[in-house]
């Protein structure tokens, strides 16, 4: 059972398939949405709680990058999307998120 309520998944498929720069409609939203779920299944939490947190945001990300062998980036920018769905705005690069952190 996954800590909190599951993604808000039809919302996030509109808003994929609503997204100008996914050439691919059917086939890279299915996709996106299955990594998504994925992300949820393999960490046992909603996407939700993930993406109201930056910190909690950085450490799965790079969490995705040792225990998912995420090496094309697929999964990550699944939960990138739902960051930009659930927080209207990009969730910076792991390298620019410790920068601004350290400032």
């Amino acid at each position: 059972m996954l800590k909190g309520d599951d993604m808000r998944e039809s919302d996030f498929q509109s808003f994929l398939t609503e997204d100008g720069n996914i050439k691919s409609k059917t086939k890279a939203v299915n996709s996106r949405m299955s990594k998504a779920r994925l992300v949820e299944r393999h960490f046992n939490v909603c996407l939700d709680t993930i993406v109201s947190d930056d910190e909690r945001m950085f450490d799965t990300l790079v969490r995705i990058k040792q225990e998912m062998k995420d090496t094309n980036g697929n999964v990550s920018n699944a939960l990138r999307k739902y960051y930009e769905f659930s927080n209207g705005r990009r969730f910076p690069t792991l390298l620019e998120y410790k920068s601004a952190e350290r400032r």
